[in-house]
């Protein structure tokens, strides 16, 4: 199981890493065909949405042995706290990637660079709790 956490991890951490550096690619292509670049280049927030599913199971059967203690693990709580928030940014993303490629792009384009700096240092912050917590 912690193989495959690791995998998800992976797959959700790295999705953030690559639209990072896709979106430095395509902002120096001309505006209109950065925008095409990056409207295909969100097909890759699959493999974030899936990493994140991967995550969510195995991270809950991991848990097991944490449950009973997990009142008196602060630093466990705010990992799971920052994993809710982390899915739901990625909800958010993911809606703002669909509507994108159905129309008015530029508009819904620009609310998702924030957004994925946002889920990359959540993605961070969590990953450096789990070696706090689980060292």
């Amino acid at each position: 199981m912690l193989i495959l956490h690791f995998i998800g991890l992976a797959m959700g951490l790295g999705t953030s890493f690559a639209m990072l550096f896709l979106g430095i690619a395509g902002s120096k292509l001309e505006p209109a065909k950065g925008r095409e670049f990056m409207l295909n280049a969100t097909a890759i927030l699959r493999m974030g949405q899936i990493g994140i599913v991967v995550l969510l199971i195995t991270g809950l059967y991991l848990m097991t042995p944490y449950w009973a203690s997990l009142g008196e693990q602060p630093l466990l709580i705010t990992k799971l706290i920052l994993f809710i928030v982390l899915s739901g940014l990625l909800g958010v993303l993911s809606s703002k990637a669909r509507k994108a490629r159905k129309g008015d792009a530029e508009a819904h384009m620009k609310a998702m660079v924030p957004l994925g700096r946002l889920i990359l240092l959540t993605a961070l912050g969590i990953v450096v709790l789990a070696v706090m917590v689980f060292r």
